[in-house]
């Protein structure tokens, strides 16, 4: 997945609920149904909150104008503000009108180690440095610590991280600050970023051996991740004990395709991931709070299957990618499935100009829209190649840019 942070920051620990949930949310939606032209029966309302309407798209009913997300490199960031002569990145999102916030625990946790030659270990024991690029940097994976595990008994005796090594509680505060500003949808990303319960394991044992592990010694990455599962519900308890119901999503992901095919088969997902993620959504449901599912590329046969384990948002949408077409999987899974993201940063946000970016934008509300059930925003993190003027053009289109009146 790598970062989603709207903070900007590629973090994993870096050094330098309440069951009532449901009940709330659904008054919450009610108390709000006001009937407004939504078309084909359904109900649209105006003058709402942005957690009014996160929430209420969510439960496939439109709204006064489509939520909107937001997610950009560190870079971005510091060019997005320096056109707009902002400091904080709080004023962009209010500037931008986002109606999500990402807020993420502290690391709190043994200290983690940095290195002589730049590089760095997280607390799964993954060390990373620093690669440069024209216009900053991405870390990448230098050491897999399982690389060398013969057996599946052996991971018994791995150092596994431990979910209070995060600070739940000044999430909670966190959380309370940001409810003192403004009511917004909370998405905790960290379920996802820096990986699912998928990435995590290939980034302990190397992609390589862990793909060739799936095919003649399954046991391995099977337990590995059951153990990063078991690391991830012990995590979502905490969290949602500390801050309850105010958690409107738990942001998971797992990379399952690329852009032009799927990375495994349908039948060896099934078998030895799938089972993890079902687990871990049913204890999310449980606990009262939603699923969004983070999966880049032409992961359209997934579809059904992620419906099944409990996926309730998809996140991505990269129509650049083969078999994904926005009008065919709206009809096909709109009912079943909520949307996030579908502005794609590869292609129209840095190399369309304003009006195709507005084109874009305008598609896929239209479609993905219709009848509630989409957050608009980038497919990723937005790169340092994209114009400022093309991303205030898509929120501007949206009608969500500060001083855009209804």
């Amino acid at each position: 997945m790598g970062s989603l942070t709207q903070a900007g920051i590629a973090s994993w620990p870096h050094p330098a609920y309440h069951l009532g949930g449901r009940t709330q949310r659904k008054c919450l939606i009610e108390s709000h149904n006001v009937d407004h032209d939504g078309g084909a029966g359904v109900k649209a309302v105006r003058g709402l909150l942005p957690r009014e309407r996160v929430l209420i798209a969510l439960s496939h009913q439109e709204t006064d104008r489509v939520p909107v997300d937001f997610m950009a490199t560190a870079e971005t960031w510091a060019r997005l503000k320096s056109r707009l002569g902002m400091t904080e990145n709080e004023e962009v999102l209010r500037h931008l009108g986002i109606d999500l916030r990402h807020p993420r625990q502290p690391y709190v946790g043994p200290p983690l180690r940095q290195h002589a030659d730049g590089s760095w270990t997280d607390a799964w024991g993954v060390r990373r440095r620093p690669v440069p690029h024209e216009n900053g940097t991405y870390d990448e994976i230098i050491h897999h610590p399982l690389a060398g595990v013969k057996d599946a008994g052996e991971l018994a005796a791995f150092a596994w991280p431990q979910p209070e090594w995060w600070d739940a509680a000044t999430l909670a505060d966190e959380i309370k600050a940001l409810d003192a500003q403004g009511s917004y949808a909370i998405a905790l990303e960290e379920f996802g970023d820096p990986g699912g319960i998928f990435e995590i394991a290939w980034y302990l044992r190397g992609m390589e051996q862990f793909f060739m592990d799936m095919a003649v010694q399954p046991d391995i990455p099977y337990e590995i991740m059951r153990h990063v599962a078991r690391f991830y519900t012990g995590m979502l308890e905490r969290v949602l004990a500390a801050a309850g119901e105010r958690l409107d999503l738990i942001w998971t992901s797992d990379d399952i395709a690329y852009q032009h095919g799927m990375l495994m088969s349908l039948s060896s997902w099934r078998d030895l991931i799938a089972p993890h993620h079902e687990r871990f959504n049913r204890r999310v449901h449980e606990l009262g709070s939603r699923v969004m599912y983070h999966c880049c590329g032409a992961v359209r046969p997934f579809l059904p299957a992620l419906i099944e384990i409990g996926v309730d948002v998809l996140d991505v949408l990269q129509f650049s990618a083969d078999q994904m077409d926005p009008q065919e999987i709206k009809a096909s899974f709109g009912d079943r499935l909520c949307f996030h993201g579908g502005v794609d940063v590869q292609t129209t946000l840095p190399q369309g100009g304003q009006e195709e970016v507005r084109r874009v934008v305008r598609q896929r509300i239209d479609v993905l829209a219709r009848g509630g059930g989409y957050i608009l925003a980038p497919t990723h993190n937005i790169q340092i190649d994209t114009p400022p003027e093309n991303i205030l053009a898509m929120y501007e289109e949206v009608g969500s840019l500060e001083g855009w009146k209804l």
